[in-house]
């Protein structure tokens, strides 16, 4: 294998325009795009249906598992046997309410096929109306969805949440849900493109016909217990060296989010077990590596740190020193 360089390596993300999508990819988070609609930008992918490629260093041009075969468990982790890149990162910007949808767990992709999907959300920013639809309400059977289903009123019988920046759902396989217009959302999940939709507010596709549902595929894959609260608890902080403090946000089976605030100039080291994925939500991030200049990561952008980097340093970028607020994630 040839080892990893030890840099930060820069990803051109995949952009989707889904009929649901908006402008604030390119409004608000200043992409260069042309105009259009967008509804996802997938900034982390390895997957048939979008591959995002490096466009920095030596592997520059190459999709994930290209370096994956080039650099093994230096990059993805110690012990890691996979050959395509286990997780998925997208910026989601939902202009319209998504349709209601389930994707399938592992033991439900097992049994029927499809890929398993457990998903997170961090709220990035929201209209005050913004809100998350997530799990039937508690005690709602397969008879009362489809007496709903011929009423067409599914909604109904979902439970609502209210989305506000900063807040985190989670949503593992089996677990019906929708995002609700006006949510612009970071989501980490398995690396799947399964969905399953139940309803689509009886909207139409591009071509003018109602887009197709797959009610059949998606009651085998819903779990009807899955009713307890999608949000997940707001955890302490802890500081884990000096100018960097830690919040854990969520711990799925398949990826693990963390919340890291940069202070001051601090030195991280962690262990070769995963890579690392960094996100900053505010402020622009200045990342140092063994033998490497260093890197200026901008606020709302996305780059991947091998997991053979053991060491290396982080402080904010902006003059005034201010604070820089970025999610991190890693394989558990």
């Amino acid at each position: 294998m040839t080892p990893v360089l030890h840099m930060p390596i820069l990803l051109q993300p995949v952009y989707k325009e889904y009929i649901w999508g908006g402008t604030r990819l390119r409004d608000e988070f200043h992409r260069r795009l042309n105009p259009g609609i967008y509804a996802e930008s997938w900034e982390v992918a390895d997957h048939p249906d979008g591959q995002t490629r490096i466009i920095n260093g030596p592997d520059a041009g190459a999709t994930l598992s290209e370096a994956i075969r080039r650099r093994g468990p230096d990059l993805l982790g110690a012990g890691r046997p996979d050959t395509t890149f286990p997780l998925m990162v997208k910026i989601i910007d939902a202009r319209e309410t998504l349709s209601v949808q389930v994707h399938p767990d592992n033991a439900t992709a097992a049994r029927f096929g499809g890929e398993a999907k457990s998903e997170m959300w961090v709220v990035l920013s929201a209209t005050p109306d913004a809100h998350i639809y997530s799990g039937f309400k508690p005690g709602v059977t397969p008879a009362d969805f489809e007496t709903a289903r011929a009423a067409g009123t599914i909604p109904a019988l979902l439970q609502r949440f209210p989305a506000r920046p900063g807040m985190v759902f989670h949503t593992p396989g089996g677990r019906v849900h929708a995002i609700g217009a006006g949510c612009l959302l970071l989501e980490v999940q398995q690396d799947a493109n399964t969905t399953y939709r139940l309803y689509d507010w009886d909207r139409l596709g591009a071509n003018g016909q109602p887009r197709p549902l797959h009610v059949e595929q998606a009651l085998q894959a819903i779990d009807w217990t899955q009713t307890r609260s999608p949000v997940a608890p707001i955890q302490p902080v802890t500081p884990r060296t000096p100018g960097l403090t830690v919040r854990t946000l969520l711990n799925d089976p398949h990826f693990q989010v963390e919340e890291w605030t940069v202070s001051a100039p601090c030195q991280v080291t962690h262990d070769a077990r995963s890579f690392l994925i960094l996100f900053p939500v505010s402020g622009d991030l200045r990342i140092k590596t063994p033998g490497q200049p260093a890197m200026i990561l901008q606020h709302h952008s996305t780059c991947l740190l091998p997991a053979a980097l053991a060491d290396f340093a982080l402080q904010p970028a902006l003059a005034n020193g201010e604070a820089v607020r970025l999610l991190v994630t890693r394989l558990p």
